[in-house]
């Protein structure tokens, strides 16, 4: 077997897993905010991203701990930047398709202003990342990473919903509390070996193909890393909850818009390349506007299709 095909093996290897443990953790989720008794959005938003986002820390781990530290600081940054990215471009679409779908029997659930909200706060966040790269000081870099963190505490307040996930809940139940960490722990496993299995296959396939790095950690990295997060939020836009599924990608999102680029400016070089800014751009530039149209037509799930012209607009620059 030639070794580009034991790396695209390794990949499909590490996606197969990642789908798997997806789907254990949807459930594991779900019976969190149940137990919890939070609101489907906080569930979504807040929770979901705690399980969904591993396969990305360990990305940025190893690049700053394992790779030099030039390129480990270009790693991480891409990775930070990508993510964000590709959900936008890949994610929210894909959710969007599959609630258009789910919606056509029984209709649409709306959008949660609240979601709304988020959306376009985290396309105003989304910038603030990029001032350390142009004002490299180090007070700079700790004012900054305080803001984005402090951010997040801000969103994490709006998000709280009134309504108990016990009221939205499905009829998927466990009543072992044992039966859910043994769940947990099998789902988190697949989802470290799988990222493990996903970021040295793409490593290996990149060197033997000599692939950029830079589109390698802006665009391939991210393909596979944003499968968890995705993943969940179709699964719960099959079952027509746009709360869940809306929710799971907006929280995504926040996420890396602020824990993860204050580790990365704190911890790292926090080199930003062209292909990077142009990536904030789009993102922010999208997220603002459509942001603003489903706060406007709260039905009109469709509107998150449009990302896709960013994913095309940014290949158009590239190339």
């Amino acid at each position: 077997m030639s070794t580009s095909l034991l790396s695209i093996t390794e990949i499909a290897t590490g996606i197969v897993m990642l789908i798997v443990s997806s789907f254990l953790l949807t459930l594991t989720i779900e019976e969190i905010g149940r137990r919890g008794k939070f609101s489907e959005r906080f569930t979504g938003a807040i929770i979901s991203p705690i399980f969904t986002a591993m396969p990305e820390l360990v990305v940025i781990i190893l690049a700053l701990i394992l790779v030099g530290e030039e390129s480990g600081s270009q790693i991480a940054a891409g990775t930070i930047i990508g993510e964000p990215f590709m959900v936008s471009a890949l994610g929210f679409p894909a959710v969007a398709i599959t609630l258009l779908l789910a919606g056509r029997k029984k209709g649409i659930e709306s959008v949660d202003p609240v979601l709304s909200k988020m959306l376009i706060l985290m396309g105003l966040i989304f910038p603030i990342m990029v001032i350390p790269h142009f004002f490299n000081y180090i007070s700079v870099r700790l004012i900054v990473a305080v803001l984005l963190v402090s951010l997040y505490f801000v969103f994490f307040k709006f998000v709280r919903g009134e309504k108990n996930f016990e009221e939205e809940a499905t009829d998927i139940r466990f009543r072992s509390g044992a039966l859910l960490i043994l769940i947990i722990f099998v789902g988190v496993a697949l989802l470290l070996g799988g990222s493990v299995a996903l970021v040295r296959g793409i490593d290996s396939l990149s060197i033997q193909t000599g692939l950029n790095q830079e589109l390698i950690t802006i665009l391939l990295v991210p393909i596979g890393t944003i499968v968890p997060e995705t993943t969940n939020a179709v699964i719960w836009a099959s079952r027509n909850k746009t709360s869940l599924a809306i929710g799971a990608m907006v929280g995504e999102e926040i996420f890396f818009v602020t824990f993860f680029p204050a580790l990365g400016i704190i911890a790292s070089q926090w080199t930003i390349t062209q292909d990077g800014l142009l990536a904030i751009i789009l993102t922010s530039t999208f997220s603002v506007v459509l942001g603003i149209l489903s706060y406007k037509f709260r039905n009109a799930v469709y509107i998150f299709i449009f990302y896709l012209a960013s994913l095309i607009i940014f290949l158009l620059f590239i190339y």
